[in-house]
């Protein structure tokens, strides 16, 4: 029990601090230091919590079986892991490029928004899959 709570939280955790570094960074780059001062400062106190919930959902009743059947076997669905996580980012970024797209900042605001969300969920499963691996390694 012990071990599929670290398995839970520890991954998820860290991926999504990644994820929000990088975006502070980020932030503070384009908005000269001003990144809990500028428009998207509600994104840090709303959206950062909602989705560290959803993510700890997720990693608990999709991450870890799919994890446990990519262990026994090598591919689901005829996909490798890498290839299985390439197109949920890819997925993931644009669903993420549609929701967040402020239509009046026209096309080019979805492109930046949907490669943002790409990159984003990239790091994110990076970081979850390689924590995960290491747990594995190290029972």
């Amino acid at each position: 029990m012990k071990t599929k709570i670290i398995r839970i939280i520890l991954p998820t955790t860290l991926g999504i601090v990644t994820v929000l570094g990088l975006l502070v960074i980020f932030n503070l780059l384009v908005h000269n230091g001003d990144a809990f001062n500028s428009f998207d400062n509600n994104f840090f106190k709303l959206f950062v919590p909602i989705a560290t919930i959803i993510a700890l959902i997720i990693q608990f009743a999709l991450t870890l079986p799919f994890w446990k059947k990519f262990k026994s076997r090598k591919k689901i669905m005829g996909l490798t892991l890498f290839q299985f996580t390439a197109l949920l980012c890819i997925l993931s970024g644009l669903i993420f490029g549609l929701v967040f797209w402020e239509r009046d900042l026209g096309y080019n605001e979805l492109i930046f928004i949907s490669l943002t969300g790409i990159i984003a969920f990239s790091v994110y499963w990076t970081v979850n899959l390689l924590i995960l691996q290491q747990i594995d390694k190290l029972q």
